[in-house]
């Protein structure tokens, strides 16, 4: 201890005597005061080295070295906006400089000025094409605004120079976008290459937390559960200042293997940490006493009747009941929250398929769709539909024979045969329609109590859209954003994506008859989504939920030799994640369910989208 306290004594010494060194030399030179200023943030005087890099600007106005200075100053001490000011003056007197260009850089990226950042790293690099700092910048710039090809292309050269102190930076960024693509293995192999780099090695630091979370999080994307519950563990026994974060992915780790009460145990420490990181605790406590009885309880207390407002009936079609019940739930609990009273369809069949029966035999298709459709007339209520393909037979025979009498006659003709009438009373609206149009985005946006940090890819499906001559979204069909726009209420960004507009796959019969070619359609999709480093496919229709969702298991199989990595990108059905904007807890909305289903949807886990990788590393 005093031979320590002797040895900072020394070193204060040595920095004061050469203060003393530099005043006596003429303190009127540029090089004099940028060394006096750095002499003095050497010992700590902030206020005395400031003073000598603002007298280096004033005195020799016309050079860049005293407001670089001023600049590192600023930068070093979070004054951003000052700091860009003063490299913005030092790049005026001198542009060919490429380190003034890549602090520029540096300070907009952490200003989230993305644009702006991308555009100085682009001036280093015309001027040092080969500057790893500035392809390193370039790639995590591209990287932030979800350009992936480009952030690759800019990453990877980076990392050819292997000797700079960037590179391990460089790979540390290289697993964040390999993890957004989905492509674990690979994420992993450039996490684990820099585990022993000394800026990523002690895990009390902020970059060996961030480090060893992302190690975490990608041996549990990649199914190794016993490896990321140990990588978490000694995160939480042996880090400090861990974030809420850490214990809501530890959490989900538990949840994935049915550990209810460690789940439960580390969930409320994250609450503790930040309430609002978890704050479905009471609702997670009476979920595990109730299981799925409080659900069903629930369900039944949801509203019926509103006498000021929208009543509807629901039409769920064939999928949603037997594959997806929790699609049901969650629109129940969303339509429940904006005031819509909702009763049973009674006795409703098989809507019936668009893409198959009309393709048979178009009158009787006709004549089974007419007689779901007099089952809202008895209740006096339109029909609320959550199945694109229902809601393509269904609103194409309600629009027909309002508008055909002889079409009508026909099917009357055949109706009263069993003591039914069409009478062309109610509409038939798809939910997104419902939501969107009759309860209206003002309404909406009132009910959001939690922004949901999330890039989704919005797939809207065919027969949402098309025909256009009876959708009421007709002027707005080939580039549609009315699904863009409900969702982007929750917080959630659209992410465009190739192939957008395309088919599920699964339409017209295809899946049930050539299924690997529904499934070659489907890892198109899929594809895209990887390229676009999406969090999660979100969709409105359950039959394209279901090809999106079981389909990647057949794309895994079927094209294992022609896919980078097994896709196991979670699939959510719209209301789910509207209803946790709204401040649902995932337990109603089927997202966390507890045993763990087995052979049953979802096919590829949901409860990953609660977990996070970290890339807020400090550099």
């Amino acid at each position: 201890m005093v031979k320590s306290k002797k040895i900072k004594k020394n070193k204060i010494t040595k920095i004061i005597k050469k203060s003393q060194k530099i005043t006596k030399k003429n303190s009127d030179t540029l090089e004099s005061l940028i060394d006096l200023g750095n002499s003095f943030l050497e010992k700590g005087d902030i206020l005395e080295a400031r003073y000598n890099f603002v007298e280096a600007t004033i005195k020799y106005a016309t050079k860049s070295l005293g407001f670089i200075h001023i600049g590192l100053f600023n930068l070093k001490n979070g004054d951003l906006i000052a700091a860009s000011a003063d490299f913005l003056k030092a790049a005026d007197l001198d542009p060919k400089n490429p380190e003034i260009w890549l602090n520029l850089a540096k300070i907009h990226f952490r200003l989230d000025g993305l644009s702006r950042a991308f555009g100085y790293s682009q001036k280093a690099l015309n001027l040092s094409p080969n500057n790893p700092k500035a392809l390193y910048y370039a790639g995590i710039i591209k990287l932030f605004q979800l350009e992936l090809f480009f952030a690759k292309k800019y990453l990877t050269e980076a990392a050819n120079s292997k000797k700079d102190p960037i590179y391990p930076f460089v790979k540390f960024y290289l697993g964040i976008l390999y993890a957004k693509q989905g492509l674990f293995l690979k994420a992993a192999e450039n996490f684990r290459a820099i585990q022993s780099d000394p800026n990523f090695k002690d895990i009390s630091t902020k970059n060996g937390l961030c480090l060893q979370n992302n190690l975490g999080m990608a041996e549990y994307r990649l199914g190794n559960l016993i490896g990321a519950e140990k990588t978490f563990e000694n995160i939480t026994q042996n880090a400090d200042n861990i974030d809420a974060t850490i214990w809501i992915n530890l959490a989900m780790i538990y949840w994935s293997q049915d550990k209810i009460e460690q789940n439960l145990s580390a969930l409320r420490k994250a609450y503790q940490i930040d309430p609002n990181s978890w704050p479905w605790i009471k609702e997670l406590e009476e979920y595990l006493k109730s299981g799925q009885d409080g659900l069903k309880e629930k369900m039944q207390n949801l509203l019926k009747e509103n006498t000021n407002g929208k009543n509807i009936t629901m039409f769920l079609g064939c999928v949603i009941p037997n594959r997806y019940p929790f699609i049901d739930a969650a629109s129940r609990h969303v339509l429940n929250e904006v005031k819509v009273g909702v009763v049973e369809l009674e006795g409703a069949g098989c809507c019936p398929a668009p893409g198959v029966f009309r393709s048979f035999d178009i009158k009787t298709w006709r004549v089974l769709g007419a007689r779901n459709i007099t089952l809202a007339e008895d209740l006096g209520r339109d029909m609320c539909i959550m199945c694109n393909g229902c809601y393509g037979t269904l609103n194409d025979i309600n629009t027909d024979l309002k508008e055909d009498i002889e079409k009508r006659d026909y099917v009357n003709d055949k109706l009263k045969e069993i003591g039914r009438e069409f009478k062309g009373t109610i509409d038939t609206n798809h939910i997104l329609w419902t939501l969107y149009n009759d309860i209206g985005m003002k309404q909406l946006k009132k009910k959001i109590v939690h922004k949901l940090n999330y890039n989704i890819a919005i797939h809207y499906g065919c027969h949402i859209l098309k025909p256009i001559h009876n959708k009421p979204w007709k002027d707005n069909f080939e580039a549609p954003t009315f699904f863009d726009d409900i969702m982007e209420l929750t917080g959630a960004k659209s992410i465009p994506h190739q192939d957008k507009m395309m088919c599920c796959g699964a339409g017209g019969g295809l899946r049930g008859s050539v299924k690997q070619v529904a499934d070659d359609f489907t890892r198109d999709k899929m594809e895209s989504y990887r390229s676009a480093g999406v969090d999660m496919v979100v969709d409105c229709c359950p039959f394209c939920h279901l090809q999106l969702d079981l389909g990647q298991v057949g794309i895994n199989t079927d094209f294992k030799d022609k896919i980078e990595e097994k896709f196991k990108l979670p699939v959510i059905y719209f209301t789910q994640l509207l209803g946790l904007a709204m401040g649902l807890d995932p337990y109603r909305l089927g997202l966390l369910r507890t045993p763990q289903p087995k052979g049953i949807p979802p096919f590829i886990p949901v409860v990953p989208m609660f977990t996070k990788f970290i890339d807020n590393i400090y550099f």
